[in-house]
């Protein structure tokens, strides 16, 4: 288990998004593990069909080592909503459809966040009781989390202006125990003939 299974289980329990994991139809689907926002992925050969509002977890992340033990990864997220025109404003800027579009993709940024908080805090999902402290590599990546780094923030829009989007990204101090050279089985070891 990852972070992105937490994010999954989120998106699955938050009204907004109904993401069904189980369903094999896109149009059920509203969280998605995804390379980078502006690559080509399952969401962008798809926006037509998709669930708006939906949420894009980038899987190639980046880090900065600290010290010999530690290892700052930094994360991303993000919130996606169609603006859909109406029928009197077709093919026309709407102002107030598209803030109120940005006032409810930060609203999701902040409700992740919120939920990130007491799942960290507390070690299992505050709505369902389902225990994340169970699994220690994931209880571990949830420890790792800085708080303090979380951001969040408008970013634009993007596929012809049709998608409104908004990012969540965090930074976790990672330990590096399981890169030690010496006994992590990740070696081919001589043996010396008898």
């Amino acid at each position: 288990m990852t972070i992105s299974n937490i994010l999954e289980h989120w998106a699955s329990i938050y009204k907004p998004l109904s993401h069904k994991p189980e369903s094999e139809r896109l149009e059920d689907q509203s969280f998605f593990r995804i390379r980078y926002i502006d690559l080509e992925n399952i969401f962008s050969r798809n926006a037509n069909i998709v669930h708006s509002p939906c949420l894009l977890y980038s899987i190639i992340t980046t880090g900065e080592f600290r010290d010999a033990n530690k290892m700052e990864v930094s994360h991303q997220v993000w919130f996606l909503a169609k603006v859909k025109d109406t029928p009197q404003t077709l093919g026309r800027y709407d102002g107030r459809k598209m803030e109120q579009t940005a006032e409810s993709l930060m609203d999701h940024c902040k409700d992740l966040v919120s939920w990130f908080i007491q799942v960290k805090r507390t070690g299992k999902c505050p709505h369902t009781g389902r225990s994340f402290a169970d699994d220690p590599i994931i209880n571990a990546e949830l420890q790792s989390i800085d708080i303090s780094t979380i951001s969040c923030g408008l970013i634009g829009d993007i596929y012809a202006g049709q998608w409104l989007v908004a990012g969540v990204d965090w930074k976790s101090m990672q330990p590096l125990f399981k890169w030690g050279c010496g006994g992590n089985d990740k070696y081919i070891t001589l043996t010396k003939d008898l």
